[in-house]
């Protein structure tokens, strides 16, 4: 006797209906349901996730074509098992589904570059969505970026990428991974605009440690310094207060922590 004929009528019955949605080639539709109406219900799951995955993904789906696209959302209902209830968390459990799709037998050939391209389109939706929290009362707008702590912007990633994804498109589509990783910044300005900035490696380990650490800009500034075993450090710290005051300009620094009474 299987699993599912343990369970209650009514549950064996609410999983052939789900299974039959997800997977109508392989589980028949529930016995007294007319056919017109599960193609209604059919037609209703799958477009909803179509207009929800396209929505967050559009150069991916460009990329693959309309056919390919339609087989991975096929793919996605039948085979990923979502961790969370919530639909806006839809287009994340997508990307869960794309790590694991080399593993599906007969899944589609993607190019190598598709899974970085989705994180990367993703990234938009969770950084518009993230909660930021208020501004401690010590932060001072035009304060000291170097001795005292610099404060990021609430809603901030640190990406980095083995391909070019920022210029990714049907056009341009590389088949092999960049010899220099390529680092991101996206965050959520003042305006509720979400932005995109590509950044030299300096400038990303500079935002990773005020990310990470509670240190003062001249206090990252000399561990990279340190870390580079950079023969003129005041070059990397007067380089560096450069880079602080154009990332304030651009909203990315919203102003410093005072360390001091």
């Amino acid at each position: 006797m299987s699993e599912g004929a343990k369970l209650p009528l009514f549950q064996q019955y609410q999983l052939q209906f789900s299974g039959h949605i997800r997977n109508p080639d392989a589980v028949a539709k529930p016995e007294g349901v007319s056919a017109k109406r599960m193609r209604v219900y059919r037609a209703l799951v799958f477009d909803n996730l179509d207009a929800t995955l396209g929505a967050c993904f559009p150069v991916c789906k460009r990329i693959v074509g309309k056919r390919l696209w339609r087989q991975l959302i096929r793919g996605f209902l039948v085979h990923h098992q979502a961790r969370s209830p919530l639909f806006r968390q839809i287009p994340e459990e997508f990307l869960v589904f794309l790590e694991t799709l080399p593993g599906i037998v007969g899944s589609p050939q993607l190019p190598p570059f598709f899974s970085s391209l989705a994180h990367y389109e993703w990234v938009e939706l969770a950084v518009s969505a993230a909660e930021t929290p208020e501004l401690p009362a010590i932060v001072d707008p035009a304060g000291d970026l170097l001795h005292d702590r610099p404060l990021l912007a609430g809603a901030l990633m640190l990406l980095t990428y083995d391909y070019p994804v920022q210029q990714i498109s049907p056009r341009f589509q590389p088949q092999v991974p960049l010899a220099t990783p390529v680092n991101l910044l996206v965050f959520r300005d003042a305006a509720e605009e979400v932005r995109f900035v590509e950044l030299n490696a300096v400038t990303a380990r500079l935002l990773d440690l005020l990310q990470a650490q509670k240190l003062t800009g001249l206090q990252a500034l000399e561990q990279i310094a340190s870390e580079l075993n950079h023969p003129q450090p005041l070059a990397i710290i007067d380089f560096g207060s450069q880079v602080l005051a154009d990332l304030k300009a651009q909203g990315v620094i919203l102003g410093a922590q005072r360390t001091t009474a």
